[in-house]
């Protein structure tokens, strides 16, 4: 095989690989705590469609939960009708998308650990959905108990295996992803991350570079130890628009999220894009140098 035909086939696997989500409806199902919550599904709701879209969303919420919690209490917490409870909602409806949110368990080695729960959630997903598309939430890292956070420190510990918050690091949620990659080599095309900590680094980084007016750290857009403001809960719903609908989210408007200021509006949703559509992980596009995992 030559040159030329060893791109056009190396391209067309990575057409197939990535298939946009791009259109005008996901039905998305959430299954997490109040951190999941940080989307505001009504006002990511109402900025998707000003983008020009529909999201109809389900979800599982127990506050403070673990996804072990959640799936050993399957009539507990809060969700939406009429799909109900991810029992229900799993099992007798359709969706496009299905999104986990890891929380203070470990990788893997016992039955309430992320890895073997995910794979009870995704499992009963694909009864109904077979080609529902898997998404870690892969989420920020809580502050110190003094109220600091040294967030690039924090977000790029490495995973350590024991219960010392290395759980809530950048490579704590990609080796889940890799694992679950791993379980479900038919799916690889179809499991990834919303890269919510990865857009939160790099925003973190402009602060402190004094490229983001008013701001000078991160931990400025939290509300307390690990919950979210306004301006945060926006970078969030940001980073899973453009994740989920493959697009860049200029048109995600800020209002439903009572965020104002249209510089840091177009800071944020740069920055989102910036990260987004070149994550190794995220789904949204392939270039040159990028591979699955770092």
């Amino acid at each position: 095989m030559n040159r030329f035909s060893v791109t056009i086939v190396a391209v067309c696997a990575c057409i197939m690989a990535c298939p946009p989500l791009v259109g005008d409806t996901l039905r998305v199902y959430h299954i997490g705590n109040s951190v999941t919550d940080t989307i505001r599904y009504p006002a990511f709701q109402k900025a998707a469609q000003s983008a020009g879209h529909t999201y109809i969303f389900g979800r599982h919420m127990i506050p403070g939960a673990p996804l072990s919690w959640i799936w050993d209490h399957p009539d507990s917490g809060f969700m939406e009708q009429p799909f109900g409870y991810y029992p229900t909602a799993l099992s007798g409806y359709e969706w496009d998308v299905l999104t986990l949110q890891p929380f203070d368990r470990l990788l893997e080695g016992s039955e309430d650990s992320d890895l073997h729960t995910a794979k009870r959630f995704i499992d009963l997903a694909l009864t109904k959905s077979p080609r529902v598309t898997v998404y870690i939430y892969s989420r920020w890292p809580r502050k110190n108990e003094d109220g600091s956070v040294d967030y690039e420190a924090k977000w790029l510990r490495k995973y350590t295996g024991g219960w010392d918050n290395s759980y809530e690091t950048r490579d704590y949620f990609e080796k889940l992803l890799q694992r679950l990659r791993q379980m479900y080599p038919a799916m690889r095309s179809r499991l990834f991350l919303v890269p919510v900590g990865d857009v939160m680094l790099e925003l973190h980084r402009k602060m402190k570079r004094g490229e983001v007016p008013g701001y000078t750290d991160i931990a400025q857009v939290y509300a307390d130890e690990i919950h979210l403001n306004d301006v945060g809960s926006y970078i969030v719903g940001c980073t899973f628009f453009a994740t989920l609908y493959r697009q860049p989210p200029t048109r995600f408007s800020a209002q439903p999220y009572g965020v104002q200021d249209a510089a840091l509006v177009k800071k944020i949703q740069d920055t989102v894009w910036q990260v987004v559509r070149v994550h190794p992980l995220a789904g949204v596009t392939r270039t040159k140098g990028a591979k699955d995992g770092r």
